[in-house]
Order: structure tokens, then sequence, then C-alpha cells
């Protein structure tokens, strides 16, 4: 299949337990960049609350013709949505962003330009800025790796390729098998896919998006679930190869460790030391 090589679209999920107001801020920034996208894919994950659906509409009023609504009878979870949603995508490079984000003006404008630029990257993210309530109130920059060998190292051991501001190209996303019906953790998954099959993840060493970093959010990364999903996630690496016995006991070991930890002392780990 062909797509236009100057346009791109952007893919957000949203679903009912989402917050109206962050969303209708998500949307606007996207709006309001120096390169706005041709296409905004809105996925609707299952039945949402009318302040959701009011704004949906709104947006779809104020702009018309940009917006695609993708409506699922029920929540099959993140994985599924982002997997339908990609289908209804027009243009070969797809940027994701979460429903409850901002991303930064030139966010796109520099993402596309790099992935212009350098043919042979398949993923391209950035640093993230992180809140908690207030957008301008950052309380610590999430960075990650901007080589591809270095990233290729590091995600043996954990995920260091922040996903909600990630701009890919959708053949080869595709090619790996896009996104998987798993609910937590489908970004991971999809990475190592990518790199066995040799598309090469990067990084604009950057903030060009702020992330809602909240107690919800610290509360839902180490509940039980999460960790247990993590744990099976390792398991299927070291099926298909990509990570060995050790490393598997050592990545489970730390997962189980800091399930336990409290929120407070995972919350002063993230903004003093590790800011992962």
């Amino acid at each position: 299949m062909n797509y236009s090589n100057t346009k791109f679209s952007v893919l957000i999920s949203i679903y009912e337990k989402d917050n109206s107001e962050y969303l209708d801020a998500a949307i606007e920034s996207i709006i309001e960049q120096t390169y706005p996208p041709d296409e905004v894919v809105l996925v609707e994950d299952g039945q949402l609350t009318k302040e959701l659906l009011q704004v949906v509409q709104g947006w779809q009023q104020k702009r018309p013709g940009i917006f695609k609504v993708v409506s699922l009878p029920e929540n099959g979870g993140l994985g599924v949505a982002l997997r339908e949603g990609l289908k209804a995508c027009s243009y070969g490079i797809v940027a994701r962003m979460d429903a409850d984000d901002i991303s930064c003006p030139e966010r796109f404008e520099k993402q596309f330009k790099f992935l212009q630029d350098n043919p042979d990257v398949a993923v391209v993210s950035s640093w993230m800025l992180c809140f908690e309530n207030v957008p301008d109130e950052i309380i610590f920059i999430r960075k990650m790796p901007k080589k591809y060998e270095d990233i290729k190292k590091i995600i043996k051991y954990r995920n260091p390729v922040l996903h909600p501001p990630v701009m890919f190209r959708r053949s080869e996303v595709e090619a790996a098998g896009g996104y998987s019906d798993l609910r937590r953790n489908q970004d991971y998954h999809l990475w190592i896919r990518m790199i066995l099959k040799g598309s090469k993840i990067t990084c604009i060493p950057q903030p060009l998006y702020k992330f809602r970093c909240d107690q919800n959010f610290l509360a839902r990364r180490t509940s039980m679930k999460h960790t247990i999903s993590i744990i099976k996630l390792q398991k299927e690496f070291k099926r298909m190869g990509f990570i060995t016995y050790p490393q598997y006991f050592l990545n489970v070991s730390i997962r189980i460790l800091i399930c336990f930890l409290p929120i407070t002392v995972i919350r002063f780990v993230r903004i003093k030391c590790l800011k992962l």
C-alpha cells in the first residue's frame, strides 16, 4: 500500500476513565502544533462518558475533516485500540499520544523532519517533561538514550523507549506484527519484535512532550497486575531468545521488589535518582 510522504496521522486511544478536560487540552496541543497533522484518529475504546463524547464531537465541529473516530463496542485495552486505530490511519507516518498529556508546540515538526532526514530510522521518540497536576509545573525530565545501540542493550533489562511521544513509520510497525492485544506493555513487546527484525529506534534528546505522572500513574505502574504482566512478557522474551535465563531472573526479581515498595519511595527514586 502506498502512503503520502508529506502527511501524517496522530493516533489516540480514549476510554471511559479518561478525564474530559485533560483530553480537550491534549487535542488542543495537537491542533496548535507548528506542523499540525493531516489526520487525528481517535479510538473510542468501549463506551465513553457523556463528557468525553462532548469533547470529541466538539472538536469534530471545530475542525471538520481532520478527525476520524473509530468506535469499539467493548473496552479491549490499549493494545487492541491502537491496533484497530492504526488500521484506520491514512498515512505512512503516525504519531502516538495519550489522552491526558500535552505535546509541545514543535514536537511534530521536529520528529517529522527527523524521520525525513533519517530514512533508516523506524521509530523516533523524545524526552518527556513530567508533571503531576499542572502542565507548567515540571517535576523532572524523563530521558531515554539517543543511540540505537544503547537502546538495544538497555531494552534487555527494561523498556527505555518512551511510548507516548513516539512517531513511527507505519510500514515497519506492521512488518513486525503491529500492536498485540496485550492490555499492558504492548509497546515493549512491539519494540522487541521490531528490533529483532532490524528496525532502528532512536530518540531526539529534547523534551517535546509533557507527561502526566501523578499518584494514579505510579500506582498503576507498581500494581500487582502490572508486575504480573511484566513477568509474563519477560518469559516471552526468553522464549523468543531475546534474553537469557540469568537476564530473565534479574528482571523478574527487580520487578517483584518494585511492586512491594511504597509509592513515596518509588516517586523519590524516579525524581531524584533514575528519572525513569
